[in-house]
């Protein structure tokens, strides 16, 4: 059901208090907790994976949803998710695809020569580095335009000496592994700098780099700092394999991420783990992550894996986190099923502690013939009032779109989820919600 007026009887009265700001709760809307839009499938070599919001600066209609699809290259959506522009990956001269963006970030005001520009930036797994677009506003067509440093450089030249993690490291042949995996943006405002967090795939290591404007307009990248996380969790080697017994199978690796814009603190997610939080102003690291999965805490929101990490702003510090509790329930056998934690999205305080809320999934939405959300690999959120979204929208991936193939692991169909906030917000198990659309992700 794409761009049909699914808004008429679904967004029927759904006038909210609090839109302006401050801590009201949303009232009674009638907006229902379903997805009411979604993109056309992908399927072969691409495979729709995280999603990131832009949010037009004069003119909200033309917001664009971006969206990484892994070897079939990226995509752009507008709000009535039809497919606006559709980036190509390249290939080798063995016919081999050369490039596979996996994560996705947007960021605003980039000083580029003294323009300010909005950026889009994505982790390309094949040729370990960044891939950077200038966003055109003005373009309907086109509005992503390539504007990456030829000479740009690989984000992950060494990786942690497998006989000694903690004390080396080795070269890391550029070969897809062991390279730029997960990806989040964060803009400093008191020094006007811009960052990318990247996360190196297979590994326990998180890498900070700056973005930087080249002569000729092209955007480039210099190291900062790298954090290493542990490879051996409460006695447990996150290096073990195995196929036949899935509690027993881990891996170190982090993917989903997320920069809380206005306290520069990243949460950052070790998929077996847990969520760790690093202060990015002080460059600290905490030295535990603040919730585990249930492979270390059976009474914990999120099993393992813990994917996508997006925020929604309120005013005054509040608003929350929201993570993508993926789990390992599907597939082929065996399986590891964790009750009430598969396939479900936990919500999180974003000031304090960070203390669980509750949880909500994504079921089907039967009027609109729309599926429902498993195994979400990314999502993303924005509070701001948008034409048919009015308190704002959660874009969501969906593993299995149709729910072809009974889950079976064989992923014939992906695509994204579109679902107002506010059904989130006025259906949530643990009470309802903020509706809050006053921060301003150009101004945070």
């Amino acid at each position: 059901m794409i761009g049909k007026l699914w808004w008429a009887g679904i967004l029927v009265g759904a006038l909210v208090a609090g839109c302006g700001g401050g801590d009201d709760e949303v009232q009674d809307t009638g907006v229902l907790l379903q997805p009411v839009l979604e993109t056309p499938n992908e399927s072969g070599l691409a495979d729709m994976d995280d999603p990131s919001v832009w949010v037009h600066p004069t003119d909200k209609s033309r917001s664009l949803v971006i969206a990484a699809a892994k070897r079939g290259g990226l995509r752009v959506y507008d709000l009535q998710a039809r497919q606006v522009q559709r980036i190509d990956i390249a290939y080798d001269g063995q016919g081999e695809p050369a490039n596979r963006f996996n994560n996705v970030d947007v960021q605003y005001d980039f000083n580029l020569q003294g323009k300010r520009v909005d950026l889009v930036v994505a982790s390309d797994r094949l040729q370990d580095g960044l891939r950077i677009w200038q966003v055109d506003a003005a373009s309907t067509t086109s509005p992503l335009v390539d504007i990456t440093d030829p000479a740009i450089g690989r984000t992950f030249p060494t990786r942690p000496d497998p006989a000694d993690r903690l004390n080396k490291t080795v070269a890391n042949p550029n070969d897809g592994d062991n390279t730029a995996y997960g990806l989040a943006l964060w803009r400093d405002r008191t020094n006007d700098k811009l960052y990318a967090l990247v996360a190196q795939n297979n590994e326990a290591v998180v890498s900070m780099f700056e973005l930087v404007a080249q002569p000729g307009g092209t955007v480039g990248m210099q190291f900062v700092q790298t954090w290493q996380f542990p490879y051996v969790f409460k006695g447990q080697d996150l290096t073990e394999e195995s196929d036949t017994d899935p509690t027993h199978d881990f891996s170190p690796q982090f993917e989903g991420m997320v920069v809380d814009q206005q306290t520069g603190v990243l949460y950052a997610g070790q998929e077996d783990v847990g969520i760790w939080r690093v202060n990015l102003k002080t460059r600290v690291a905490e030295p535990a992550p603040f919730v585990v999965t249930t492979a270390f805490d059976p009474t914990s929101p999120i099993a393992r894996d813990v994917e996508g990490l997006t925020i929604y702003y309120a005013a005054g510090g509040k608003g929350y986190l929201i993570a993508s509790s993926q789990g390992q329930s599907h597939g082929e056998a065996p399986t590891l099923v964790t009750a009430g934690r598969d396939d479900t999205f936990a919500v999180f305080a974003r000031d304090g502690n960070n203390a669980h809320l509750g949880s909500f999934a994504l079921p089907k939405n039967t009027a609109l013939g729309i599926d429902g959300v498993q195994e979400c690999d990314g999502a993303d959120v924005t509070n701001v009032a948008l034409p048919g979204f009015p308190g704002g929208l959660l874009i969501t991936q969906d593993g299995y779109n149709d729910d072809l193939n009974g889950l079976d692991g064989e992923e014939a169909a992906t695509n994204l989820k579109f679902t107002p906030w506010a059904g989130v917000a006025a259906n949530f198990p643990g009470g309802k919600l903020l509706v809050d659309t006053s921060y301003d992700p150009r101004n945070p």
